[in-house]
């Protein structure tokens, strides 16, 4: 079946009102109107990097952050779980490496292309299975790899901006240290903006108002933009988002839909292309930040997956106001903000890349070739990067994808070393 019995929307919707208090609530906003808000640079750097117009970068955030949005909001009201959609940081930077290649209609084929490949895995009920062909290690290593330089991109904004970035980090240890409850992203966001106004003052009344204005793309195929763009975006949505909220929820106690939840990926990839999108697919770090003990009792922490939600759709739906907000803002202000948002997800990556020992060699060769950007036959570093490094553990590590290799065999093989 494509949803399973415990789908209930109705249900879902009658219970939300009681289900609301002031801890799930503010829990749901605060992180999909901060979180969401910082993480549109991610978005604006793209689009600049791929020479991209404004009004095509306008519609990119409206389809994922609304079509995002409605994939979780649907999930987390059909099954009362905290199940949050947006979209895909690590999936954005693997399509920056490349996009330049390809006009906006072969991206929007290639994305497309994408999505159908999640949404057969879901159907199938086999995404498990395919996902262990490719260790995650491996995976991890690539994400890492394809993030890494962006986050470096710190360092050049100190040297341009230092009071102001200095300022963002003071507002980031404000916020992780002394207000618990406020991602110190935010804190860096405020101190930062305040920094800004104080030295070169903001100009508010460059700030836009309005609903956007989505723009349909019709799309073109090539083998080569499949290769670049589909392959390795696909496999990122469903191990790098959808296999870390999977692990998220089950860790708290839930039982969630698996299939279910990589079905909705899939539809989302295929409703969002169309007017720009990479993808809308269920969000790994928003599901854990829903799902934690701070949005209060585990039964009604859905409200704040929908609440987030809320939050998603209208920075995707007033999309001008979104992106004019911080188009005002000092690029290096911009880019400390980037660089933050991925430091998490960076170290992550790597500690899940080296951090077991398992399958290191080919970790090792599927980061530096992500790193490195390499474009072979028009097909991007992402994709080298996660054929490479499979190959490599599979003539140097064999014995690593076998049940019985452990902590001991690392110890023989150290020896061997």
């Amino acid at each position: 079946m494509l949803i399973d019995s415990r789908f209930n929307i109705g249900e879902g919707i009658k219970n939300f009102g009681k289900d609301s208090n002031i801890t799930n609530v503010s829990t749901g906003i605060i992180g999909g109107f901060t979180i969401g808000l910082v993480a549109i640079p991610l978005i604006i750097k793209a689009g600049e990097s791929a020479n991209l117009a404004p009004e095509i970068i306008e519609s990119w955030v409206f389809s994922t952050y609304f079509f995002g949005a409605l994939v979780g909001i649907v999930l987390a009201l059909g099954y009362r779980i905290p199940i949050v959609g947006a979209w895909s940081i690590p999936g954005c930077f693997a399509v920056t490496q490349v996009i330049a290649g390809y006009t906006m209609e072969q991206a929007v084929g290639a994305f497309l292309i994408s999505g159908i490949i999640v949404l057969l895995l879901g159907l199938t009920g086999f995404i498990q299975k395919i996902v262990k062909y490719i260790p995650s290690q491996i995976m991890s290593a690539m994400v890492a790899g394809v993030l890494f330089g962006w986050a470096q991109k710190i360092i050049g904004a100190f040297q341009s901006e230092f009071i102001i970035c200095v300022a963002g980090v003071i507002g980031y240890w404000v916020s992780a240290k002394l207000l618990k409850k406020v991602p110190p992203v935010l804190g860096t966001f405020i101190f930062g903006l305040v920094a800004t106004f104080a030295i070169k003052g903001v100009d508010f009344s460059q700030v836009t108002f309005g609903v956007a204005k989505p723009i349909i793309f019709m799309p073109s195929f090539s083998a080569q933009s499949i290769m670049s763009i589909s392959i390795p975006l696909a496999l990122l949505i469903i191990g790098a988002e959808n296999m870390q909220a999977i692990g998220v929820l089950t860790s708290e106690g839930y039982n969630p839909p698996i299939n279910v939840m990589t079905i909705f990926s899939g539809i989302g990839g295929l409703i969002a292309p169309w007017t720009g999108g990479h993808n809308a697919n269920i969000a790994g770090p928003m599901t854990a930040f829903c799902s934690d003990k701070s949005a209060g009792p585990k039964e009604k922490r859905y409200v704040a997956a929908v609440w987030n939600g809320i939050l998603f759709g209208a920075l995707g739906l007033f999309a001008p106001a979104s992106l004019s907000l911080l188009n005002i803002l000092p690029v290096e202000l911009i880019n400390l903000l980037v660089g933050l948002v991925l430091m998490g997800i960076i170290i992550g990556a790597l500690n899940s890349s080296f951090g077991t020992k398992r399958f290191q060699k080919g970790a090792f060769f599927s980061f530096v070739i992500a790193l490195s950007g390499l474009t072979v036959l028009g097909i991007g570093s992402a994709f080298w990067a996660l054929l490479i490094g499979t190959l490599v553990s599979l003539l140097l590590e064999k014995n690593h994808f076998t049940k019985e290799y452990s902590e001991d065999s690392e110890v023989e093989e150290a020896n061997r070393l």
